[in-house]
């Protein structure tokens, strides 16, 4: 058998050294917006590089789906150790950092198309390494309020969301887009070091050594386990047809905006941030609600709405209910994903798998998000560049989504001792 030189973690009590609750809670939300001002400038700068590379919607697809594949392998096999390391959770989220600071600067040195991909995919290998350890610790220390603090970590990220187009729309205007990409690296870099220091304890003590295959097959079983009977498959997949609806709706926004109405960069980024702003407020909102009477019914009620949007943003032609329909999008939108990782952590409740379970949810996600990206892309160049295709595609897939959600359990929070 081949052992491990790092260990399982036991169950600890609070104290003993472990990271308190409110500077990891504090660390992981503010760190995570920060984060988000960042990497949610890629869809108004991709505008930028799609006409300074004279690219076509199947290669700006492929941009998108590159770096959905490689968040989704990142999050799946980040999460299965994670929870096998648990005490290594604030190395794991300094790395994060650092490698999306370096893959950003990758790509603003990229000085062709392929090289670029490559970059997206040790950038996008950054931002999935977060989600697993940070989704999960918020998860296991507030079992009692999880969709709460799921749904602030993400509010958070919105916020990232709002400012990050504004300020890449804004800088377009003045520099090219490789320089806004570069310029953020130093600030990651150094967001990695803080999170380092305030959150190298956060995992709790080292406990004794064990044995990494026999830990691994312990882990499947019980993975296993939790798919049985439990309505686990219906959550994953209502997650994943809301990844891929999501995906056809946001990525391709800024192209429509672009290229079919002649929209200026600061004008892009203006619509693409109210799909991120009021959601700010709304996630938590929906979150803390759900920890009261469930998350089925809320889930249902987020998917039929997007049904709705995604159509009227497409049939307004441009004009103020255009504008109006992103807004609202934005105000629901961020919701469901939150609420379906707490529901997958509720139903997989003290197996230990916390982790392993974001990794494999925004794995999927990101899998079926890839596809979406891919096949929209191709349709798109092939009916002459009707960036329309997208939103009416992201109308079919939501109301799929809303059908499966009618079979999803109706979980909620418990009220369990943090473990």
């Amino acid at each position: 058998m081949v052992e491990a030189t790092e260990s399982v973690p036991a169950p600890t009590r609070q104290g003993g050294g472990r990271t308190s609750d409110k500077t990891m809670a504090t660390t992981l939300i503010g760190t995570h917006g920060l984060e988000h001002i960042y990497a949610h400038s890629f869809p108004v700068l991709v505008t930028a590089i799609y006409e300074s590379m004279a690219l076509d919607p199947i290669q700006a697809g492929v941009m998108s789906a590159v770096r959905q594949l490689t968040g989704g392998l990142t999050s799946v096999g980040s999460g299965f150790f994670v929870d096998i390391f648990r005490y290594r959770s604030g190395q794991v989220l300094g790395i994060s950092m650092g490698l999306i600071g370096l893959g950003y600067l990758m790509v603003a040195l990229s000085p062709t198309y392929t090289i670029l991909l490559a970059a997206l995919v040790v950038a996008s290998a950054g931002s999935a390494l977060w989600h697993p350890p940070a989704l999960g610790l918020l998860a296991r220390r507030f079992p009692s309020q999880r969709g709460l603090y799921i749904s602030l970590h993400r509010s958070m990220g919105n916020v990232g969301d709002l400012a990050g187009p504004l300020i890449a729309g804004a800088l377009l205007g003045v520099v090219s887009w490789r320089w806004i990409m570069g310029g953020g690296t130093p600030v990651l870099l150094l967001l990695g070091v803080i999170v380092l220091i305030l959150l190298w304890n956060v995992g709790g003590p080292k406990p004794g050594p064990i044995n990494l295959v026999s830990n691994l097959k312990s882990q499947m079983i019980s993975l296993r386990e939790s798919f049985r009977g439990t309505g686990m498959w219906s959550i994953f997949i209502v997650s994943a047809v809301r990844g891929m609806g999501d995906r056809s709706y946001i990525f391709f926004l800024p192209f429509y905006l672009r290229q079919e109405l002649g929209m200026g960069f600061f004008m892009v980024s203006v619509h693409v941030s109210l799909v991120a702003a009021p959601g700010i407020v709304s996630g938590p909102i929906f979150g803390a609600l759900s920890d009261r009477i469930g998350r089925k019914l809320i889930i249902a009620f987020l998917m039929l709405i997007a049904v709705v949007l995604s159509i009227t943003t497409i049939i307004a032609g441009g004009g103020l209910l255009m504008t109006l329909s992103i807004g609202l999008f934005g105000l629901f939108h961020s919701s469901v994903n939150s609420l379906t990782q707490a529901a997958a952590i509720d139903v997989a409740e003290g197996r230990g798998l916390d982790a392993t379970f974001m990794g494999l949810m925004w794995g999927s996600n990101a899998a079926f998000s890839a596809a979406a990206a891919g096949v929209l892309g191709i349709l798109i160049n092939h009916y002459n560049d009707d960036w329309g295709i997208a939103f009416y595609s992201a109308a079919i897939l939501f109301f799929l989504g809303f059908l499966t959600t009618l079979a999803m359990p109706n979980s909620k929070s418990t009220n369990s001792q943090p473990t």
